[in-house]
């Protein structure tokens, strides 16, 4: 046997098919350049310590931080020979395999065609894309990069360096990676949880991590509760076309009849869409399952979309409908259309629907929307309900300068039309100006000054009395104000923390809110004084209303930073009217020429936190309202409560106390107690309990629930449930929804 050793100076060695560089000493034999025998145009170019020819044999044998390349692929070995006459590459120890296109390949052993496509390999494993792993005793790689393993399993779990059995893992016989159709089959597949078998199929498939959507069953919802009995549904995916999809999920409960599901999303150039319906045919179901009245159909249709009209300007469309005021709680459908949720959000327990155009530009806002809205809510009439169409509004903001501030237009209208009630329209325009000038010793001037006409008819006012026939009227008005904002930011350093406590005061004059008892309040019914709202200049949220007269409105807030993460913050202020008639509610914290007193607090420490905002009566000291939030997180320990409360005396609708709980209890790395809690503390009763387990990892979350509801709604009443969420990372979710 004649050999060839390579070695300390970089040499390039072209033989039959392959293309050697080698890092060396000193080369042996200074006849090494004579070995070409052509230039083939996909030669192996293969790096190495040392370069070893065996003539006999007709091979070369690289040794040391082998790595060689050949058409995008790149294979590194502690050994690597190439057979040229049998057109092999053998790679042997710690074998890895890069492709431009794939996932890296990992082996003991290796053997591949001269293109370093085709192969077979011993003691093989790869990683895939989303922390997707597999590996084999065997495997065969074809020349599409497909893979076909024997004696193989697929997890997305981290393995342990003790050898310990990964979370979850899917075993076979065989297993094909298909790398054209992106998909994972199996055969004689079972489900191993912790190395013991939990289930077993003859055959399974999966869509390999790195695809898209792929047409086939998806994992199914489960449970059991007091109202739908034991319930089970199954959904398949239908990918029609790259760009769209729909999913088909039959539902069977124990104590009604079958519910079908729908969802469809599609895709465009310009935008996309989406839609979910579902349909049954059944009777009113109570809290224990009991069927009451008659059958009758029942569904719902959510749907929405948004597309582009040019730059910066979109319109969308939202649709909610449902075929009556209990289905969606009833089968435990979200009354809320998180997917496209549109520009106007419905109230509680209502149904929005919207046609919209927006446009939004470096100095503009400009919005048209048509709207109707149908309610859930026990006694409330639909008819007495408007259809709300045009609302539009437009904004403009000129910037005047540094000295001058910045000056804005709006204009706005809003049509409303009822089947049972009044008729209105509105057609507002107004500019306001603002200007901000800073002293040299930090004192903040901010004046500002504002405008608006408004016009005013109304169709369908009813008479003074029952009998009296209904009137139409028609007016406008004109309305302006005028202030200035004063404050000074002060800093001080010391201890190693930094505060800056700012006094505020701002002073206020607006004009007479002419013809306030002939307007019909549409868009400011809703007004409670907190420290955003203590400091606005209109308080109102729309246009009927107007606060006229002069005020004083003070404040001070503080705020100190030390540490990395530490905040302490503070804010105490109030409003006085000094002329002027009341114009928000008794329980708005603003019907008083003194406002209530704003307090609020927080503290942040990082992994505590905790705030408060209370409204004071500046009368008596009576806590208005009370708003507490806290958190604190921990290795072993994660919990958020929530509690507001409003005095009785404000004569508030709906419940005036109530407590919110989320919390987690971490018993070990993975295993946590989980307890949420939703209690009416008027009516003493816990709306929503959930008690339970939750197990995650890398790459599994596993939550076991009980939940008892009891929301009242109608017939529904109290019901209990057992939910159970598996998610196996990379392949997907079974459970309750």
């Amino acid at each position: 046997m004649r050999s060839l050793l390579l070695s300390a100076v970089y040499v390039t060695v072209l033989v039959p098919g392959i293309s050697v560089a080698a890092t060396c000493a000193m080369s042996q034999d200074d006849q090494s350049g004579l070995l070409t025998a052509g230039n083939p145009d996909e030669p192996v170019y293969i790096e190495a310590d040392t370069l070893i020819e065996d003539r006999d044999r007709g091979s070369y044998i690289a040794r040391g931080n082998v790595v060689a390349r050949q058409n995008g692929r790149t294979v590194e070995a502690d050994e690597l020979e190439y057979r040229p006459g049998d057109n092999r590459v053998i790679a042997r120890g710690n074998v890895a395999i890069f492709s431009d296109n794939a996932p890296p390949q990992y082996a003991d052993e290796i053997q591949l065609d001269d293109a370093l496509g085709e192969g077979l390999a011993v003691g093989f494993s790869t990683l895939l894309e989303n922390n997707g792993r597999a590996a084999a005793a065997f495997a065969a790689r074809r020349a599409d990069g497909s893979l076909e393993l024997t004696n193989a399993y697929y997890t997305a779990c981290r393995i342990g360096t003790d050898g310990d059995a990964p979370t979850w893992r899917l075993r076979a016989a065989r297993a094909v990676q298909d790398t054209e159709a992106e998909m994972i089959y199996y055969r004689d597949v079972r489900l191993e949880v912790l190395g013991v078998p939990v289930a077993y199929a003859p055959a399974f498939a999966h869509a390999d991590p790195s695809s898209d959507r792929r047409s086939g069953l998806l994992f199914p919802a489960f449970g059991v509760s007091s109202r739908l009995g034991a319930f089970y549904g199954q959904p398949y995916l239908w990918a029609i076309s790259p760009y769209q999809d729909l999913t088909l999920t039959p539902r069977i409960m124990a104590n009604a009849n079958p519910l079908i599901e729908l969802e469809y999303r599609k895709r465009f150039w310009s935008g996309d869409l989406g839609f979910e319906t579902s349909y049954t045919r059944e009777r009113d179901i109570d809290s224990d399952g009991e069927l009451l009245n008659d059958a009758e159909h029942r569904w719902h249709v959510f749907g929405g979309g948004e597309f582009d009209l040019m730059e910066d300007w979109v319109w969308g469309f939202g649709v909610q409908l449902a075929s009556g005021d209990f289905h969606l709680r009833t089968y435990d459908i979200s009354e809320v259309y998180d997917e496209y949720p549109g520009v106007l959000e419905p109230a509680p327990r209502r149904l929005m629907n919207q046609l919209y155009v927006q446009g939004r530009g470096e100095r503009y806002y400009a919005e048209l929307i048509g709207a109707g809205v149908q309610s859930l809510r026990e006694n409330e009439n639909d008819d007495r309900l408007p259809i709300m169409a045009p609302l539009g509004e437009m904004r403009i903001t000129y910037p005047a300068g540094e000295a001058m501030g910045r000056l804005r237009t709006v204009a706005s209208t809003a049509v409303l039309t009822r089947d049972d009630g009044v008729d209105y329209q509105r057609a507002s325009a107004s500019v306001d100006w603002q200007a901000q000038f800073i002293a040299p010793a930090g004192l903040v001037l901010e004046p500002f000054a504002a405008g608006r006409a408004d016009y005013f008819s109304f169709d369908d006012v009813p008479g003074a009395l029952p009998t009296d026939p209904t009137t139409e009227e028609s007016f406008g008005r004109f309305l302006g104000y005028a202030g200035a904002e004063l404050s000074w930011p002060l800093i001080s350093s010391s201890g190693g923390a930094d505060t800056i406590l700012e006094p505020m005061l701002q002073g206020l004059i607006a004009s007479d809110a002419s013809e306030a008892d002939r307007i019909i309040n549409e868009d400011s019914q809703t007004a409670e004084l907190d420290e955003t709202l203590l400091f606005d200049h209109n308080r109102a949220t729309g246009y009927d209303l107007w606060q006229d007269g002069t005020r004083l409105t003070y404040g001070l807030r503080t705020t100190t930073f030390w540490g990395e993460n530490n905040r302490l913050r503070g804010f105490i202020g109030q409003s006085r009217r000094l002329d002027g008639d009341p114009v928000f509610a008794a329980n708005s914290g603003l019907f008083e020429d003194e406002s209530d007193i704003i307090v609020a607090g927080e503290v942040d420490l990082g992994s505590f936190s905790v705030g408060a905002r209370t409204r004071i009566d500046s009368d008596d000291g009576t806590l208005n309202r009370l708003d507490l939030n806290a958190s604190f997180t921990s290795r072993r320990l994660t919990a958020q409560v929530r509690y507001f409360g409003f005095a009785d005396s404000l004569g508030r609708a709906g419940t005036s106390e109530e407590l919110f709980l989320t919390s987690q209890i971490h018993l070990t790395d993975n295993w946590s107690l989980v307890y949420n809690l939703r209690r009416d503390i008027d009516a003493q009763v816990d709306r929503r309990e959930q008690v339970g387990f939750r197990y995650r990892d890398f790459c599994t979350d596993l939550e076991v629930l009980y939940q008892r509801e009891n929301l009242n709604v109608g017939d529904l009443g109290p019901s209990e449930s057992i939910q159970v969420r598996i998610t196996l990372f990379t392949l997907g979710g079974v459970g309750s929804e």
